[in-house]
């Protein structure tokens, strides 16, 4: 045996056995990165994945009941009397309004056509103002000037 290059029998053995080792040792972490996760660790991440996300829907439908408000309060008798300034609060408000308007239009057409519904038709329309014409027309059609 030539003592420059070669090893002796002991150390090619000991190489051997070391490759071996790291061979053993490779095939052991490559298998375990193929096997499943423990199933307590899954349902450990499971169930904190679950949490944040039911954290995160909580807090979603609290930003909406205060600025929607919640179901119960679309009813009538609820969003207005209790002073909720929420969307749906003002929603029902504004429905409101607009049908009291609607009931006080109906209220002063009625007046006019009581008021003018005796005379002639030829007396009416000489006399009348615009505003007055156009009650004439039929309440359910609208004015000829309006915009859609």
């Amino acid at each position: 045996m030539c003592a420059g290059n070669r090893l002796t029998e002991a150390h090619q053995t000991a190489v051997k056995v070391i490759r071996r080792m790291q061979y053993f040792v490779a095939r052991k972490k490559i298998q375990q990165a193929g096997k499943p996760y423990d199933v307590h660790d899954m349902i450990e991440q499971y169930s904190e994945g679950h949490l944040s996300t039911m954290v995160w829907i909580k807090e979603l439908q609290r930003r909406l009941d205060n600025s929607l408000g919640k179901p119960g309060l679309f009813l009538p008798e609820k969003g207005v009397d209790k002073g909720y300034y929420t969307v749906g609060a003002r929603l029902i408000q504004l429905e409101d309004n607009v049908m009291q308007m609607d009931q006080k239009q109906d209220d002063i057409l009625n007046m006019l056509q009581a008021q003018f519904g005796g005379q002639p038709q030829a007396q009416m329309s000489g006399r009348a103002t615009p505003a007055v014409r156009q009650l004439q027309t039929t309440s359910d059609s609208p004015p000829a000037n309006w915009k859609s």
